[in-house]
C-alpha cells in the first residue's frame, strides 16, 4: 500500500481510476457450519501458519494434523511451516526475494494439477542504494483450471497479495505487509485442491462452464524511494498491461486474458489483532457480505480463535468514498471487479520494524486463514465434496 497518505477521499478520485466495472451476480453457496468443521478438522491452519513454527523438513507441502509440539522428523507427514519462511526482508531484486520465490514455487509444484506462469520483467526505477536505472521483478501466477475448458475458457477467482517488502527501514520484514496474506494463499491452495478436483471429477458434464482459481504473488508493490504512480505497484502495473494486451476472440465477450478474472480479491495488512475490514466497492459488496456470513458461521461453529464483540468483516460498512492505493488499482481502472480485504485503520505496526512475527496475533492469523479459505470453498461450490 501507499507510502504516502494512505486514504484518498472523494468520489472524483474513484471516478478517475475506474472504468465501467462488470461483475457477475453472486451464484455461490455458503458452507454450513458442519461442512466448515469437516474442512478445518481435516486441514487445520496451524501449525503451518503459526508465527512460532519453523519446520521446513519438506518443500512440497502436504499438511497433516500433527501439532507443533510433536517431534520434528524428516517423514512425509511433517507439517511444513508456510509463514515463518516468509518472515525475512525480501526487497525486489534481493537474494532473499529469490529464496521466497523458490519457496512459494516449490509449494505449488507439490500440489496436483496447478500450473505456473512466471512473469519476469525489467523496468526503470529511481536510483537508490547503488541501483541505477532498472531492476528485475518477478510476478508468480498459479492456476488450477477445470478440465475441458479449452472449448469454453475458464473464469478465475483470483486471489492476490504482494510478496516483496520495503527497503526501509533497514531490516523491515512486513509480516502483515504481506507475508501473512501470502502464507494464507499457500495454505488455502493446499487445503482446497483435493476438494476442488473431487468436485470437477464428479461433475464432468458441466465442467467446461466452471470457475477455476488463480493465485498471484505480486512483486514490487512497495515504493523503492517515495510512493508515486511511477514508484509503486511495479508488478501489478506490468501484469495488468500485459494481460490487457493478450487479446482473444471469445463468444463470451472476454476480449483479453485480463477479462478471465471473475473476481480480483486483494489481501493486505492481515495478522494484527482486532482488525476492521469494510467494503470499498458497492458493486462487489455481495462478496463482502458472503465473506462476513462465512465468518459468522465459523464463529458459531466454535472454529475461530479470536473472541471479540465485533467481526473482522464489517459488511454493513460500504466506504465508497475511500480509496486505498494498492495492487488492485491497475486492474480496477480496466474494469475488473475487486474486493479489497484490508483493515481500516491500518495496523499500528504498519511500515515499522515492529511489523514482524513477534508482533503478529497468532489468533488473528488463524482466523483470517479459516475465514478466507471457508469463503473460497463456498465460492467454488465445494460443500458436498469435503
Amino acid at each position: 500500500m501507499t507510502g504516502r497518505s494512505p486514504i484518498i477521499r472523494g468520489l472524483i478520485k474513484l471516478l478517475a481510476l475506474t472504468t465501467v466495472v462488470y461483475c457477475l451476480p453472486p451464484q455461490r453457496s455458503h458452507l454450513t457450519e458442519a461442512q466448515l468443521s469437516t474442512l478445518f478438522d481435516s486441514y487445520p491452519p496451524f501449525p503451518a501458519l503459526d508465527p512460532n513454527y519453523y519446520s521446513t523438513a519438506k518443500a512440497d507441502g502436504n499438511l497433516s494434523a500433527q501439532s507443533a509440539s510433536d517431534k520434528i522428523d524428516e517423514s512425509n507427514d511433517q507439517v511444513v511451516a508456510l509463514l515463518t519462511p516468509l518472515l525475512i526482508p525480501r526487497a525486489p531484486g534481493s537474494h532473499n526475494a529469490t529464496i521466497v520465490r523458490d519457496f512459494i514455487t516449490g509449494h505449488f509444484n507439490g500440489l496436483s494439477n496447478w500450473t505456473a506462469v512466471i512473469d519476469g520483467f525489467t523496468t526503470s526505477v529511481p536510483e537508490y542504494g547503488g541501483v541505477k536505472g532498472a531492476l528485475d521483478f518477478t510476478n508468480l501466477i498459479f492456476r488450477l483450471t477445470p478440465p475441458g475448458s479449452d472449448d469454453v475458457p475458464s473464469r478465475y477467482l483470483t486471489l492476490v497479495a504482494h510478496y516483496d517488502s520495503k527497503l526501509s527501514p533497514v531490516g523491515f520484514i512486513g509480516a502483515t505487509d504481506s507475508a501473512v496474506p501470502c502464507a494464507i494463499m499457500m495454505y488455502l491452495a493446499e487445503s482446497l485442491t483435493p476438494h476442488i478436483l473431487k468436485r470437477w471429477e464428479s461433475d464432468l458434464g458441466a465442467i467446461a462452464d466452471d470457475t477455476g482459481i488463480q493465485i498471484i504473488f505480486m512483486d514490487g508493490e512497495e515504493a523503492l524511494v517515495e510512493w508515486s504512480d511511477q514508484d509503486s505497484l511495479y508488478g501489478a502495473r506490468h501484469l495488468a498491461e500485459l494481460w490487457e494486451s493478450e487479446k482473444k476472440v471469445s463468444q463470451f465477450g472476454r476480449l483479453s486474458t485480463l477479462h478471465d478474472i471473475d473476481l480480483f480479491v486483494l489481501l493486505d495488512l492481515l495478522g494484527a489483532a482486532s482488525p476492521a475490514v469494510p467494503c470499498f466497492f458497492e458493486i462487489t459488496s455481495w462478496a463482502c457480505r458472503d465473506l462476513a456470513e462465512t465468518e459468522r458461521r465459523i464463529r458459531n461453529a466454535g472454529l475461530a480463535k479470536t473472541n471479540q464483540q465485533k467481526p473482522f468483516i464489517r459488511a454493513d460498512n460500504v466506504m465508497t468514498n475511500v480509496f486505498i492505493d494498492d495492487d488492485h488499482r491497475p486492474f480496477l481502472r480496466r474494469g475488473i471487479p475487486v474486493m479489497h480485504v484490508i483493515p481500516i485503520p491500518f495496523p499500528k505496526v504498519w511500515h515499522t520494524l515492529n511489523d514482524d512475527g513477534a508482533h503478529l496475533s497468532s489468533e488473528a492469523v488463524h482466523d483470517w486463514a479459516v475465514f478466507i479459505t471457508g469463503w473460497v470453498a463456498g465460492y467454488l461450490g465445494l460443500g458436498d465434496f469435503l
